[in-house]
């Protein structure tokens, strides 16, 4: 059955996430706008228990507050929202439905306004048999909203007991899904038999004992003891399998799945090695993927992407460039949380080999060349709805636990905002690194504009006042940064307004700082 609706139900609860499901101001299969969600009463809580029931099938987003056309409704305003607690809602609905139930909520502020939203995940199972039935008392009359035993689903925008379509897209569902389960048994099938046979090659202390096939924890691990015993033999052997590995992956076109697990252990790597401060093996893993970076381009290919408006999607390049960006972007996140501020600059400012005179840095021209080639945009039906490169990114970064070692957990929202600072501090270095005279557009690309800037002003903010940081990051001068802050904001406001995101620096030490540095325009 086709899919028209431009929502993305990934579990995001982020402000950016309610502010896009509002501004659709039209419901979908995935998204249900309900003016008032009154859990006083039975009604209310039988009615809500339908439709999560309902939206099992695909997943979604219930939006409290909100009227049919998203615009606000107030209801919410001043009332206690303690039932709207993730713990509290799913014992209420514990009644009805079965486990396991996926289930996220969060009491928003929207322009002065409550709204509870509420996300809703697939059930494994391809949908819920409610577990008893829900009726309620009204006007005088009992109403029964569903059995114990049926199955509801979204119908369009509505709730609907299970229909021959509805159950056809539980079967879709649940075969992707199985078929999906079963590939990474599989997998893990063959890694256990590699594992094994690796185990005994390192019983002999064979060179090659330690490689790609390996699970990325345990491969971290051995990799740490490599350095700690000083084998840099076997480090380096490990990383030119890596290339050969790499060029294989590419040559066959297996650029999602085997040069993507390879690209995730690389990363993996990278994060261990900065976590410990093990800094040139750290570089050693970021000259591998600028190696990887480079390796569908020949000399001239460059110029030839650069003038292309459109590219094929299906090209290997473009494929290639954005499963590494997305991961540098993940590892950057982790250098702002750990202040390891040298790692941004590195991280930002790679130039691999072959990319033309127009570049200037890595960061720029995957944006550039992965929006031409379509892969930050998804079709939904006639819709084509735009991906933040940083949202790709955060999904690298909540499937990798190596890249949440300070303890993060996957829904933790600071992950989203470190993935914003790196965005803004890596435009910084960028200009930084160029010079004033350098035209802005070829430099830098405000992904975080997308965003609230409360994510990125406390990072800028501190950029001000420490020394050390800045020192790390920058070469310039009060001048030079007052500028680039300049370039890099107005690019952001421009970029920013269209998702209600990022809207300046006005009011903030930042917009002082600039006016201190920056002689006023002449009149």
């Amino acid at each position: 059955m086709a899919n028209n609706s431009p929502v993305i139900a990934d579990g995001d609860m982020s402000d950016e996430r309610l502010a896009q499901l509002l501004a659709l101001r039209t419901e979908h299969p995935e998204l249900d706008y309900k003016s008032k969600i009154d859990l006083t009463t039975t009604e209310g809580k039988v009615e809500l228990a339908k439709d999560v029931g309902a939206m099992q099938v695909a997943g979604g987003y219930i939006v409290g507050g909100a009227n049919d056309d998203g615009t606000l409704s107030g209801e919410h305003d001043g009332k206690d929202t303690q039932a709207f607690d993730q713990a509290n809602l799913a014992s209420v609905l514990a009644k009805w439905l079965p486990e396991p139930l996926v289930l996220h909520t969060r009491v928003a502020e929207r322009k002065g306004h409550i709204v509870p939203l509420i996300y809703i995940g697939p059930s494994p199972a391809g949908c819920a048999f409610f577990s008893a039935d829900g009726a309620y008392e009204k006007a005088g009359k009992q109403v029964r909203a569903f059995y114990k035993g049926e199955a509801f689903w979204r119908n369009g925008t509505r709730s609907e007991r299970m229909s021959q379509r509805g159950l056809e897209e539980v079967v879709k569902r649940r075969v992707a899904r199985e078929k999906t389960t079963w590939i990474e048994e599989q997998q893990q099938v063959r890694r256990r038999e590699q594992a094994e046979l690796e185990s005994a090659h390192r019983a002999r202390g064979s060179l090659g004992s330690v490689n790609f096939d390996l699970e990325a924890t345990t491969l971290n691990i051995a990799a740490l003891e490599l350095v700690r015993g000083d084998d840099d033999i076997s480090l380096q052997h490990l990383f030119n399998d890596a290339v050969a590995r790499a060029r294989d992956a590419i040559g066959r076109g297996e650029i999602e799945g085997e040069l993507g697990d390879l690209l995730d252990k690389l990363t993996c790597s990278a994060a261990t090695f900065l976590m410990y401060n093990q800094e040139a093996w750290f570089d050693r893993v970021i000259d591998l993927l600028t190696q990887i970076y480079s390796m569908p381009l020949r000399e001239g290919d460059a110029d030839a992407f650069l003038y292309s408006v459109q590219i094929n999607p299906r090209m290997e390049a473009p494929r290639v460039w954005l499963q590494v960006i997305e991961r540098v972007y993940g590892l950057g996140a982790l250098t702002v949380r750990q202040a390891k501020w040298k790692a941004v600059r590195e991280l930002t400012l790679q130039l691999p080999k072959w990319l033309g005179d127009y570049d200037r840095n890595w960061l720029r021209h995957a944006v550039t060349m992965t929006s031409r080639g379509g892969h930050l945009k998804e079709q939904k039906g006639e819709q084509t709805v735009e991906i933040s490169l940083l949202i790709l990114a955060r999904n690298d970064v909540v499937r990798l636990d190596c890249l949440r070692p300070d303890g993060l957990g996957p829904e933790d929202d600071e992950l989203l905002t470190s993935l914003a600072q790196f965005d803004v501090l890596s435009n910084l270095v960028a200009v930084d690194d160029a010079g004033a005279d350098v035209g802005g557009s070829k430099l830098f690309y405000p992904n975080f504009a997308r965003f609230y800037q409360h994510r990125v002003t406390p990072i800028v903010e501190q950029l001000l006042t420490d020394l050390e940081m800045r020192d790390a990051l920058l070469t310039g001068n009060d001048k030079d940064l007052a500028l680039a802050l300049q370039r890099v904001g107005e690019q952001a406001v421009h970029d920013g307004w269209r998702f209600d995101g990022f809207q300046g620096w006005d009011h903030t030490p930042v917009d002082g700082f600039i006016a201190k540095n920056l002689p006023p325009p002449s009149p």
